[in-house]
């Protein structure tokens, strides 16, 4: 089979609220509680209806992540609902995050209203290397009942034939699962393949992604999961690795399933911790930086407004 060339049409989009938590091979319950090994569980929570993670607290102002396009075109990005409450965001607040070249990526920071009592996380400033295993947060769609599918690669694009053969595995050359249900909260564990890029529309974005493996425990991000955290433990704490932004599934591959060998891309936060970290300063600091800015008449990020 030909994995999907569009990313984009494979983007982890925004479904309704209800539709939550992570594929995870084999199902394993015991995932949708904290994990008790420091995982930063409470810093994940919801982003309308998708995912979003609180960083913490800089000089007095509380601040958080997401994708870009959970953001949503014309709309307003929504509040930040973590487990201990909802937490309002600032209009105004959103900042894009920035490439060199000043395009823009699929992270978006915006601060919230409140202090959620958490703690700082660790931002990466090295990108988790091929084999790695990385452990995500989310609130996005479970896995279902197993299914097979027999597969017919045909010459040119867009022609490859998928026959659903629901749970008999007779004849089958892919298997996976239909994506249903609800647990809310949820955490899995995957390793890292390979650095790559992705663009779901709001920008060329530095990533690494996993492949979904037919491992009991392997996971796969889906539907309402952009946004949610991909944490590294480095031997001795946890860091924020990177945000859940885009899956990558086979030609023609059914739209509500999770196939043996999809990928999960992760926006890299190494690659863009000088870019975040310099637009989170103290309150004063960034009030002159803004002068500044005005005063040059050009901006080096680009913001957001309310909508």
């Amino acid at each position: 089979m030909r994995r999907s060339v569009a990313i984009a049409v494979a983007a982890l989009l925004v479904l309704a609220p209800a539709a939550r938590a992570l594929v995870i091979n084999g199902g394993l319950a015991g995932n949708a509680s904290n994990s008790g090994s420091g995982l930063p569980w409470n810093n994940v929570g919801s982003v309308n209806g998708a995912s979003g993670v609180y960083l913490g607290s800089y000089g007095g102002s509380y601040w958080a992540l997401t994708a870009s396009h959970v953001v949503g075109s014309g709309s307003s990005l929504g509040n930040l609902v973590l487990n201990s409450g909802t937490f309002n965001f600032v209009p105004g607040s959103g900042v894009i995050v920035l490439n060199g070249d000043n395009s823009t990526t699929d992270l978006t920071l915006f601060r919230i209203s409140t202090d959620p009592g958490l703690s700082s996380l660790t931002l990466s400033t090295t990108a988790p290397g091929s084999a790695s295993l990385i452990t995500y947060v989310a609130k996005g769609s479970v896995e279902g009942s197993v299914n097979y599918w027999s597969v017919t690669v045909n010459a040119g694009p867009n022609n490859d034939v998928w026959i659903d053969l629901g749970n008999n595995p007779t004849g089958n050359n892919a298997a996976g699962y239909l994506v249903a249900g609800s647990v809310g909260e949820r955490w899995g564990q995957a390793t890292v393949t390979s650095s790559s890029s992705y663009n779901v529309g709001t920008g060329l974005t530095a990533a690494f992604y996993t492949t979904f493996q037919n491992a009991s425990g392997a996971t796969q991000g889906a539907g309402g999961d952009s946004g949610g955290a991909t944490f590294y433990y480095n031997g001795s704490g946890w860091e924020l690795a990177g945000i859940m932004g885009a899956i990558a599934g086979f030609e023609n591959q059914p739209g509500s399933a999770a196939v043996i060998g999809n990928l999960t891309f992760s926006a890299s936060i190494a690659n863009y911790n000088g870019f975040i970290t310099s637009a989170i300063p103290e309150p004063s600091a960034y009030a002159a930086l803004a002068g500044l800015l005005a005063l040059a008449g050009a901006a080096c990020r680009r913001r957001l407004g309310p909508r």
